[in-house]
């Protein structure tokens, strides 16, 4: 992203909105975070605190949505993939003090069922990550119905191991659940060679 005090609005707001929630972060906080000059919110954002919310979250899940096909697409196997995802969000988890994971689920837990534009981002962005492993295990062979459940595990198992891997400030959690999905999905796929 480019050094804009847009820009710098949108990253500030989107690490405080994953570490805090939607009803935690403040619009002074952003723009301390940010070091924007006060009257730059309402011109960047007339919507307010609901479109900077929106469109911060828009971007990290972009973020997300293009590592995780960056990932796949390079993975040797589902299995791999897998684990690589897990990796990563195990590393922000480790360089974040254990404040950051997922950039939805913090908002899903806060609320955004309050807000329809925010929860409906948040459905789009587990479709679409469920769907890109979805595709590499049809790829792999498996059926559209064992696809489906086990893309839908391993998101499960992405969001509940980082949930537990934060409380105890400690990413084996994640990455030990990871692990057993990754083998249940390659055990499966090598039984159809």
């Amino acid at each position: 992203m480019a050094n804009t005090t847009k820009d710098r609005m949108l990253q500030a707001a989107a690490k405080l909105l994953q570490t805090r929630g939607y009803f935690g972060t403040g619009l002074n906080d952003v723009l301390a975070e940010s070091g924007a000059p006060r009257g730059s919110l309402y011109f960047h954002f007339p919507g307010g605190k609901g479109q900077l919310a929106l469109e911060a979250t828009r971007a990290a899940v972009d973020e997300v949505t293009l590592s995780t096909a960056d990932i796949i697409a390079n993975a040797e196997a589902p299995g791999a993939a897998l684990r690589t995802i897990s990796e990563r969000i195990a590393e922000l988890m480790r360089t974040t003090n254990y404040e950051r994971s997922c950039p939805i689920s913090p908002l899903i837990n806060d609320g955004a069922n309050d807000l329809p534009a925010l929860l409906d981002l948040c459905r789009e962005a587990f479709g679409i990550w469920m769907g890109l492993m979805e595709e590499m295990l049809l790829k792999a062979g498996l059926p559209a119905d064992r696809a489906k459940v086990l893309a839908l595990l391993a998101q499960t198992v992405f969001q509940g191991g980082a949930i537990v891997s934060r409380a105890q400030q400690d990413e084996r959690a994640l990455l030990d659940a990871t692990e057993e999905v990754a083998r249940l999905i390659d055990k499966e796929i090598a039984q159809l060679a």
